[in-house]
């Protein structure tokens, strides 16, 4: 008799199963696109051109657009806008900061997602001061606007204010060059007061990578070798005065010293 109980359970399970797959509904909806939300959670995506070494002067990054809802037999189009903010200070622009873009793309026959692809470039007066730049999609007939994630915030009354997130993607540019881990135990002594400048002064001179350079001592450059960037930048100093973001004359640390 237990012989026969497993068998029927199994039978009964399946033809519940069985059921409730004839009973689903196939999504017949309408479609959408929106920007992917993978490792996202604002609509700001942040490039630090300050930590690729000097003489990378562009990149290539790309977005992507997914579907929601049935994929279809046929390609699917859809298009971009690439804009700016009416004055603002910090707003890119084509052919400095970016290549022009292609405003017309396509979700391929039985695909769900579609990839914006675009060159950056590096403008030699970043450093002065961030740029930025919103690529949108537009909607249309076929692809509509169904799905988002929402930003809120209350304003001065109180009131909650929310806007959609995943249907723009705003690009920042920056030289953001930021302080190694290790300075603090090493950089003082050997390099002096820390700054940016002198950071990527030292990475050029010396053809280091800045990856190299941000990493801590156990992975990238050893306490050894930073002890000697320190006395060859001096000498270097010495014969080439360069001044510092302060405007003062840039130095090394004073174990680097004599």
């Amino acid at each position: 008799m237990k012989k026969m109980i497993i068998p029927f359970l199994l039978l009964l399970i399946l033809s519940v199963f069985a059921s409730c797959e004839k009973n689903l509904d196939v999504y017949k909806g309408e479609c959408g696109i929106f920007f992917d939300t993978r490792n996202t959670y604002i609509d700001t995506l942040v490039v630090h051109w300050g930590q690729l070494d000097s003489d990378v002067k562009e990149m290539e990054w790309w977005l992507r657009v997914n579907l929601i809802g049935d994929t279809k037999d046929y390609d699917r189009h859809f298009q971009i806008s690439v804009t700016t903010d009416e004055g603002d200070e910090y707003a890119a622009v084509e052919g400095v900061d970016y290549v022009k873009f292609p405003t017309d793309y396509v979700i391929k026959a039985g695909e769900n997602e579609a990839y914006i692809y675009f060159t950056l470039l590096r403008d030699p007066n970043l450093a002065e001061k961030p740029k930025r730049f919103k690529v949108s999609l537009i909607p249309n007939d076929e692809l509509k606007f169904i799905y988002t994630r929402y930003d809120g915030y209350f304003d001065a009354e109180g009131n909650l204010i929310t806007r959609e997130m995943d249907y723009q993607r705003v690009i920042v540019m920056d030289e953001e060059f930021p302080m190694p881990a290790w300075w603090g135990i090493y950089g003082d002594q050997y390099f002096g007061k820390w700054s940016a400048k002198k950071s990527i002064l030292i990475c050029d001179v010396l053809k280091i990578s800045r990856t190299e350079w941000l990493k801590d001592t156990t992975q990238g450059l050893s306490a050894g070798y930073l002890k000697f960037a320190g006395k060859y930048m001096q000498q270097w100093l010495d014969e080439h005065p360069t001044l510092d973001e302060d405007g003062e004359p840039m130095t090394m640390g004073e174990a680097s010293q004599g």
